[in-house]
């Protein structure tokens, strides 16, 4: 397969009889243990990438090679657009880190992604329309994207994170609303005003809960109020796609 999310990285299954293989790793991550491949981290490969010659590229740990910071720099270009003629694999730990969209870089790195958009701003932008409720439709739904993505194998288990709501005292609900306000009034960016309300709220409540709290397979309890319904909402989107892209890759490599 070429796309493999993985307990361990190391346990990666590959056909290492193509010579001229260059597995690229970042630092922090298993690498397995092959024969008749050359070995460089990230950090090197960047440096020299423009003066390698390979017949196939083994990532490991592209979650954490191409993050929105640096998805511009050349030596991504190069991974991406420059080299769709040679084969590669993506090795990593999880489909995504943050934003769902994000695990697009797989799909489009090894060529098997079926989104029909150019880059990635086109898919980051799809999924903010749908993160703000502008619309109803995203491709990289849970009812979406087996549609759109192939050649994927994981053992990774499902996650099991789950929410419920308390009550909370009407002098508590007017101290939201003033705080709601507040923060809408001093920040103009929605992104902003989300996770501004929610620090907030959280230091207020003595909770600790934020948009990546499904990979925690806990069980939390929050307060009855909007800021929390819809950050268990969008906790709920993020972790139905994670056990859908997972459970796609089940089948046997």
């Amino acid at each position: 397969m070429k796309i493999q999310f993985l307990k361990d990285t190391s346990k990666a299954i590959i056909d290492t009889s193509i010579d001229d293989t260059i597995l690229v790793y970042k630092e922090g991550y298993k690498i397995p243990n092959l024969k008749n491949v050359e070995y460089m981290e990230f950090s090197k490969f960047k440096t020299v990438y423009s003066e390698l010659h390979f017949n196939r590229l083994i990532i490991v740990g592209l979650n954490k090679i191409i993050i929105p910071a640096n998805r511009c720099e050349m030596v991504n270009d190069f991974i991406q657009t420059m080299t769709r003629n040679i084969p590669k694999i993506s090795i990593d730990s999880s489909p995504f880190i943050g934003e769902p969209w994000r695990l697009w870089y797989h799909y489009d790195v090894t060529g098997c992604e079926k989104f029909n958009v150019p880059h990635g701003y086109a898919i980051e932008t799809e999924w903010k329309k749908w993160f703000y409720r502008d619309t109803n439709f995203c491709r990289l739904s849970a009812n979406n994207i087996k549609m759109f993505i192939s050649d994927t194998y994981s053992d990774l288990d499902k996650l099991t994170t789950t929410f419920d709501f308390f009550d909370v005292k009407d002098r508590e609900v007017s101290r939201y609303n003033a705080t709601k306000l507040a923060v809408i009034n001093a920040t103009p960016s929605p992104k902003i005003i989300i996770n501004s309300l929610l620090k907030r709220c959280n230091k207020f409540f003595k909770v600790d809960v934020g948009l990546d709290s499904y990979i925690e397979n806990k069980k939390f309890s929050l307060p009855n109020l909007g800021i929390y319904r819809f950050i268990v909402e969008e906790n709920k989107r993020r972790m139905d796609i994670y056990n859908t892209v997972i459970s796609t890759g089940k089948e046997k490599l």
